[in-house]
């Protein structure tokens, strides 16, 4: 087989078996509610236990490592309107950062629901 087509049988199965893929949200934009579900897509996620995905600094629920390139979740409330980060942070230290990868929009009438802390609750960790 002459390199060239050697070549060319390389690029299809690099191809066809997915080289690295390039993270994204989808859809990259909600309530700030939360509870939408979307679908974080990327590569390798599995091998690396759970997972646990942040939106901002709040962390995402029903986690769920459908396979090695997606990841579905159902966000959390909105800390304000505006772009944030998504984080996922698996068991074994791996981690994947897609800055500012989601935007909560303010839907009309409804506006952010304050964090409310309960007396004799543990004290909520700052940053230092």
């Amino acid at each position: 087989m002459g390199a060239g087509l050697r070549f060319l049988v390389l690029a299809c199965v690099v191809a066809a078996c997915g080289g690295p893929t390039e993270l994204r949200v989808e859809p990259a934009e909600g309530d700030g509610d939360g509870g939408q579900v979307v679908r974080v897509v990327g590569s390798d996620f599995l091998g690396h236990g759970p997972a646990v995905v942040y939106f901002g600094m709040r962390s995402a629920r029903a986690v769920v490592l459908e396979d090695a390139h997606h990841i579905s979740v159902k966000t959390p409330e909105a800390e304000e309107f505006a772009a944030v980060d998504v984080r996922i942070d698996f068991a074994d230290g791996t981690s994947h950062t897609l800055p500012q990868a989601f935007t909560y929009k303010q839907v009309a009438g409804k506006p952010l629901r304050p964090v409310l802390f309960k007396p004799g609750a543990l004290p909520v960790p700052t940053a230092q």
